[in-house]
């Protein structure tokens, strides 16, 4: 089971600085066949926005973590998420997206990896910040943990746009409105 928590743990997030002292240190990969993207609905139509998980290829992650009985702490793990390494699929759609998230201003989405919970088994509850457009909001959800010949996690959370002071870009004199839950889903296949 602590197998599952350094693993998981070291897919999302990269150390700035040096370890703290009382930490223990992991360093991990996250391969290219993962998969993560943001998807969300209009009042006419879906869609999806992936993030080009190549640019993981040639990086790996480092981790500082305590544990605590099933709990693990984590200081300083932050993941860079480069808003240009998302695609909508469509130029005119990856432009309202960059201005949604205010890219020109705050360039990167900031995930910072706090803490996992063990719940048993296959599921951990996991609390991130999140940083979107230099708005900080912590959120907590389940994922599963999964071995095969490498370690998949998968899992999927709901945001609120508001929650971060975004707005979406009025279109066609307001007759197309983004609705304000957004998904986030991720299926992260790692190694160590």
């Amino acid at each position: 089971m602590k197998t599952y928590f350094l693993f998981f743990s070291a897919i999302f997030f990269t150390i700035s600085g040096i370890a703290q002292s009382g930490f223990e240190t992991r360093e991990i990969a996250i391969l290219p066949d993962s998969n993560l993207s943001i998807s969300g609905t209009t009042n006419i139509n879906d869609f999806e926005c992936d993030f080009n998980t190549l640019y993981f290829k040639n990086e790996s992650f480092k981790v500082y973590y305590t544990e605590n009985g099933n709990v693990l702490h984590f200081k300083n793990s932050i993941l860079p998420l480069e808003n240009a390494n998302f695609d909508c699929g469509n130029r005119k759609i990856n432009k309202d997206f960059h201005e949604l998230l205010k890219t020109k201003k705050h360039p990167k989405i900031l995930l910072k990896l706090k803490k996992i919970d063990m719940n048993g088994g296959e599921n951990a509850l996991v609390t991130i910040n999140f940083n979107i457009a230099g708005v900080n909001k912590d959120y907590k959800f389940p994922v599963d943990i999964n071995k095969d010949k490498q370690l998949c996690f998968d899992g999927k959370i709901q945001l609120n746009i508001k929650d971060f002071n975004l707005e979406a870009p009025s279109k066609i004199f307001g007759l197309i409105v983004l609705h304000e839950e957004i998904e986030i889903n991720f299926n992260l296949n790692i190694q160590t």
